[in-house]
């Protein structure tokens, strides 16, 4: 008989957010269908946040709280979390975000009438600090449906696949696991990583409902591939984790071509290092040739919705 209910946990990063940790919270705590427990995990912060988040404690038995001793980064504070998680089903989840009440919900009906799903996603509304107005983010998947393992593969083989940001899904725990989790090396790219090496092994269910608003700060973790020395040594840690980790992921990562990032520069990056040069196919060079810049500067006249599906029409 299968459960009535699907227990899922959020686990929330926080490192000196306390201006912005309420409103992440109680998005979490106005979903409607309650969560199992919320994990914020304080990654040494030097700002008032633990005294932000002692406030809800005293207030909700379902808030836990975990303090790092010295600052460790965001993927090490999730996979504290995830460690630390009861739920079947988890949601990475990020200060600055916060989320449609709606969430937990509809995902949990997704899960119960797909039993062992990897990952269920929605939409996103996104604001980002160098666009005037937020713009709504769809994906490119059949709507309401599961989407196997093997169906995942072949849509990656032959078109542009993305996701939202990891807090606006629901993750299979025991996935994440076999996923390895969060590599620190990844830094950025560690949830781009794990979402898609849990839709190839297991697949996914997309909803067309928004689930998550993503605040895109200038400060945000995500920003920091614009420095390009750290970004080519976290495509080159990535790739090599994939290929020494992951063997059974290889062909199908390469064979869709996938990167978190792309930009020409990368091209002799991939020249120069033996197992970049493996992953190397026509595909994924023509995928860095319309890199993200090319694709913004042709299009900086254009509303940002127009640039995406661009994006996505040129890089299948």
């Amino acid at each position: 008989m299968l459960p009535h209910r699907v227990n899922v946990s959020a686990i929330l990063p926080n490192y000196n957010d306390a201006v912005l940790l309420p409103r992440a919270i109680q998005s979490l705590l106005a979903q409607s269908q309650s969560l199992t427990e919320i994990i914020i995990v304080d990654d040494a912060s030097t700002d008032n946040s633990i005294q932000v988040i002692q406030s809800y404690l005293k207030l909700y038995p379902t808030i836990t709280l975990i303090q790092h001793a010295a600052n460790q980064g965001v993927s090490a504070a999730l996979n504290t979390g995830i460690m630390r998680a009861n739920g079947d089903y988890i949601i990475l989840c990020a200060a600055d975000d916060w989320y449609a009440e709606h969430m937990v919900r509809l995902a949990s009906a997704a899960i119960l009438r797909f039993p062992g799903v990897g990952l269920v996603c929605g939409d996103a509304i996104v604001s980002r600090f160098d666009l005037p107005a937020p713009f709504r983010r769809t994906l490119p998947y059949a709507k309401d449906a599961w989407i196997s393992a093997r169906e995942f593969q072949a849509i990656a083989k032959q078109s542009y696949v993305g996701f939202n940001s990891s807090g606006g899904m629901l993750l299979r725990r025991e996935a994440v696991l076999k996923a390895g989790m969060l590599y620190p090396a990844m830094r950025w790219h560690s949830d781009w990583f794990l979402y898609f090496a849990v839709a190839i092994r297991e697949g996914i269910c997309y909803i067309d409902e928004l689930f998550i608003h993503i605040n895109m700060r200038k400060t945000s973790y995500s920003e920091g591939k614009s420095k390009r020395t750290t970004q080519n040594q976290v495509i080159r840690d990535t790739i090599h984790i994939l290929k020494r980790a992951h063997p059974d992921l290889w062909h199908t990562f390469r064979e869709a071509a996938l990167l978190p990032h792309y930009d020409v520069r990368y091209f002799v990056l991939f020249l120069m290092d033996p197992v970049l040069k493996g992953y190397m196919t026509p595909k994924l060079l023509w995928k860095l040739l319309i890199n993200n810049r090319m694709v913004v500067r042709i299009g900086r006249y254009m509303p940002y919705h127009v640039i995406l599906q661009a994006r996505r029409w040129l890089r299948a």
